[in-house]
């Protein structure tokens, strides 16, 4: 029974895409024989480098500090989840369920992983400039002797 199941998924498959025809081969095959126009930026005078601009955009956060209440008049859940909480917490343990006192430890931990993001983002980007610098040095001392290794 399986294999008349496949048999007859194999013959509902769609045909295999035929290739290129010889005038699109040709003209590939010409492409890429031909060498590329290469740009040669102007010297570089000391202290100035290649210019390379991102546009990062993601979300914003408000700070901690901006919402004044404090953490025992009101619990940093939602209403609807402090509703909740209110309605099935036995009146002994509403306290410490919905009004927890003690040292707000997300914000801490927020912001320190919000410094370690930012410090491995800036060696991500030391690590690019210097991989660019790297491959425009060599690109520009391939330019000036094309004899040399690995041109």
């Amino acid at each position: 029974m399986g294999g008349v199941i496949l048999t007859l998924l194999l013959a509902q498959s769609a045909p295999a895409p035929t290739g290129p025809d010889a005038a699109a081969l040709d003209r590939i095959r010409k492409a890429l024989a031909e060498t590329p126009p290469v740009f040669a930026p102007a010297p570089l005078r000391a202290g100035q480098g290649p210019v390379f601009r991102v546009t990062i955009r993601g979300w914003k956060m408000d700070p901690p500090w901006k919402d004044s209440i404090p953490a025992y008049l009101r619990t940093p859940m939602p209403s609807y989840h402090h509703d909740f909480l209110y309605q099935v917490t036995k009146e002994e343990f509403r306290a410490s369920t919905l009004y927890p006192v003690g040292i707000p430890v997300v914000p801490m931990i927020e912001l320190l992983s919000k410094n370690v993001r930012k410090a491995l983002r800036k060696a991500e980007e030391r690590r690019a400039r210097e991989e660019v610098s790297k491959a425009l040095a060599d690109l520009l001392a391939c330019r000036e002797d094309p004899k040399r290794p690995g041109c």
